[in-house]
C-alpha cells in the first residue's frame, strides 16, 4: 500500500513502484506491473505501507555526540554550555557524529537531511570533508550547509554594560573569530568540491548563523555566494526574544525588514525557528519567496516560543520541519516533530478550522521540506521521475492495527518502530531494520569512546562558558519583564 500524492491530501492504495537508474521509472496498477527483468530485485511490499521519505530541514550534526548532556535552559544559557562541547573537534568525531544522526534518521523514515553544521571556533576544509563524507558513506541524502559567523558570543547578545563587570566572564565568548573571508572562502571551495556529489545525494548551502552574529559584509556576501550558485541560505532567525531585541539594537529596525532591505530574502533562503515577529514580516516573508523552518519540539524544549504556523499555512508560506539539534531536542526522529506540528497549533486557535493536523503535518514533512531545500524537483513525493527515496512501514505493527487512516495512523502513532526498508536514491540503505553500508554496533561503541574523553577534554571550557551564565540570565529576565509591561 503507496502514499501518492492526491490534491491536498494523500491516498493510499496498492501500486507498484518500478524503478530504474535511482527513480521512479512508473506506478501501476498491481495486476498490469512490468514483468521483472533478469537481475531485477524485486521487494514485496504487500504488508507494508511504502511511503516517500521524511525532510528533515535543520539539524546539527556535531550535536549527536553531546546528547543529554545540556540541562533544560532557555536558548542563551543552553548555548553556552552545548558550544563548549563541541569545540575543536577532530575529523573523525565530525564523521562519528554525522553517521549517528544518519542512522537515527534512516532507522526512523528520514531520507534527506539539512546538516547547519557547526564547528567550533570555525568551520575547516577537515571538518567539511569528514562531514560530506560521513553522509556519502552511509548514502541518506544530505544537504550541507556550514555555519558561519564572525562575531564574538558576547557580541551577539543584547548584554547591557552593567550586566557584565569588568573582569567578569572571563575570556570565554570574547575572543575574535576567524575573517569572514576566509571563512567564506573555505566554504565556497567546499561548494565547488561537493555540491551536486555522489550522484546528486549531496549537495551543499552556505549557513550564516544568525543575522545578529555575523557582520553585515558577512551577510551580503553570504546572499552572494548563494545566489551565484544557486543554493540554499539557512540561518537562525528570530529564534527567542533576545534575537528580536538584537535585531532592533544592530539596525534600529526589525531583523526581517533590515533582511529584505539588504537583499537577503530570496526564495533560496530559509528563516529557521522564526517565532518572535514584527507586524508586516509575513508579508515580507510571502513577497520575497523565502521559506521557514519550523522546530516545535526543539523550540518547546528551550522555553522559545511557538512559531505562527497557521498564520503562515493561511498565508501558503513555503514551510518544512526540523528536528533542530539531538542535544536540545533531544532525538533526530522526524515523526516525532511532525505529531508535535500536527497538534501543538491547536492550543493557538479557538476554530479548528485553523489547526494543522496530521495530513499538512506529513505534506510538510516530505514534498514541504523537498521545496524548501531546493529539492522539490528531486524527492519528497512517490511520482514517476523522482528519486525513489522510500520507506516500507511494517503493517503488522502497533500504530498500524487496525489500519484506518495510514496518514493519521503513520503521523500520530508511529515512532519508527515498524521501519522495515529504507531506499534512497533507488538503493536500499536500510534493510531489516539495519544499515546496509557500515557496523552500527562499532560505531555506537566508537561514539561511547569519543564522548567521553571529549567530555572530560572539555572541562575547562564548560567552567568558562558557565562564568558567562549569571549575566546572561540577567538578560533574560529582563527582556521577559519588558514584554510582560
Amino acid at each position: 500500500m503507496c502514499l501518492l500524492p492526491d490534491g491536498a491530501e494523500h491516498a493510499a492504495r496498492r501500486t507498484t513502484i518500478e524503478i530504474r537508474d535511482g527513480r521512479i521509472a512508473g506506478l501501476h496498477e498491481p495486476d498490469a506491473a512490468p514483468a521483472a527483468a533478469p537481475g531485477d530485485r524485486v521487494i514485496d511490499g504487500r504488508r507494508h505501507l511504502v511511503a516517500s521519505g521524511f525532510v528533515n530541514c535543520h539539524t546539527h550534526s556535531p550535536d549527536n555526540l553531546i546528547r543529554g548532556s545540556a540541562p533544560d535552559l532557555p536558548l542563551e544559557l543552553w548555548s553556552l554550555h552545548s558550544a563548549a562541547g563541541r569545540e575543536e573537534r577532530s575529523p573523525r568525531e565530525i564523521t562519528v557524529a554525522a553517521l549517528l544522526g544518519a542512522i537515527e534518521m534512516l532507522r526512523t523514515g528520514t531520507t534527506t537531511v539539512l546538516d547547519h553544521i557547526r564547528m567550533s571556533p570555525h568551520p575547516t576544509p577537515e571538518g567539511l570533508e569528514a562531514v560530506a563524507q560521513a553522509y556519502a558513506a552511509i548514502g541518506i541524502r544530505a544537504v550541507i550547509a556550514p555555519i558561519v559567523a564572525d562575531k564574538p558570543i558576547v557580541q551577539t547578545l543584547p548584554l547591557d554594560p552593567d550586566d557584565i563587570p569588568p573582569n567578569g566572564g572571563g575570556s570565554y565568548g570574547r575572543a575574535p573569530l576567524m575573517p569572514w573571508t576566509e571563512q567564506l572562502a573555505i566554504v565556497e571551495a567546499f561548494v565547488r568540491r561537493w555540491h551536486g556529489g555522489e550522484g546528486g545525494r549531496i549537495t551543499a548551502a552556505i549557513g550564516p548563523s544568525g543575522p545578529q552574529r555575523c557582520s553585515d559584509p558577512l551577510l551580503a556576501a553570504a546572499a552572494e555566494l548563494s545566489e551565484r550558485h544557486d543554493i540554499v541560505l539557512h540561518a537562525h532567525v528570530l529564534e527567542t526574544r533576545a534575537q528580536r531585541a538584537m535585531g532592533f539594537r544592530l539596525w534600529g529596525k526589525g531583523m526581517v525588514r533590515s533582511l529584505a532591505e539588504r537583499g537577503i530574502l530570496s526564495p533560496r533562503a530559509n528563516l529557521v525557528h522564526f517565532i518572535w515577529l514584527e507586524d508586516g514580516d509575513l508579508d515580507l516573508v510571502a513577497r520575497h519567496g523565502a521559506a521557514v523552518v519550523h522546530n516545535p519540539v526543539s523550540n518547546a524544549r528551550l522555553g522559545s516560543g511557538i512559531c505562527r504556523l497557521p498564520e503562515m499555512l493561511a498565508r501558503g508560506l513555503r514551510i518544512g520541519l526540523g528536528t533542530d539539534s539531538a542535544c536540545c531536542n533531544d532525538s533526530n526522529n522526524l515523526l516525532e516533530t511532525a505529531k508535535w506540528a500536527s497538534m501543538v497549533h491547536a492550543n493557538t486557535t479557538p476554530d479548528h478550522a485553523d489547526w494543522v493536523g496530521p495530513y499538512r503535518a506529513h505534506a510538510l514533512a516530505t514534498r514541504g521540506g523537498a521545496d524548501v531545500l531546493g529539492l522539490g524537483s528531486v524527492t519528497g513525493r512517490i511520482e514517476a521521475g523522482l528519486a525513489a527515496d522510500l520507506v516500507l512501514y511494517r503493517l503488522d505493527a502497533p500504530a498500524f492495527v487496525p489500519l484506518i487512516d495510514p496518514v493519521r495512523q503513520l503521523v500520530h502513532a508511529e515512532n519508527g518502530a515498524s521501519v522495515d526498508t529504507v531506499l534512497v536514491a533507488g538503493e536500499v540503505v536500510l534493510e531489516n531494520g539495519r544499515c546496509t553500508r557500515l557496523d552500527e554496533v562499532a560505531l555506537w561503541q566508537e561514539a561511547e569512546d569519543l564522548a567521553r574523553r571529549r567530555l572530560e577534554a572539555n572541562r575547562s571550557i564548560y567552567a568558562a562558558a558557565s562564568e558567562l551564565s549569571g549575566p546572561v540570565q540577567r538578560m533574560i529576565r529582563r527582556l521577559q519583564g519588558e514584554d510582560a509591561r
